[in-house]
């Protein structure tokens, strides 16, 4: 499968996702598709600069996915709406 086809079943499964979301009547769950989405859109950003992404995660030697700050922001409102501020990743600037 190559990273292109991936990020379409990425996609997919991340309507879907949040479909089954939405009938949960849980606000902070529905919030990971926030983190899905956003991290779909950071692959397709590293994929356009020739980073394939389907190899990169803590268990691999690979080079670390390219993250803008502004992403990092983004990543942290959702953590922090879904752990009320518990987890929150490095990398944001002082606020």
């Amino acid at each position: 499968m190559t990273p292109q086809e991936s990020l379409e079943k990425m996609h997919a499964a991340s309507n879907r996702f949040y479909d089954d979301a939405i009938g949960t009547n849980c606000h902070a769950f529905i919030e990971f598709t926030g983190l899905l989405n956003e991290y779909i859109k950071i692959c397709e950003e590293n994929l356009a600069v020739g980073i394939d992404f389907t190899q990169i995660n803590a268990h691999s030697k690979s080079q670390p996915l390219k993250i803008q700050e502004h992403e990092v922001a983004y990543l942290n409102e959702k953590l922090r709406c879904i752990f009320q501020g518990l987890i929150v990743l490095r990398g944001e600037a002082d606020e």
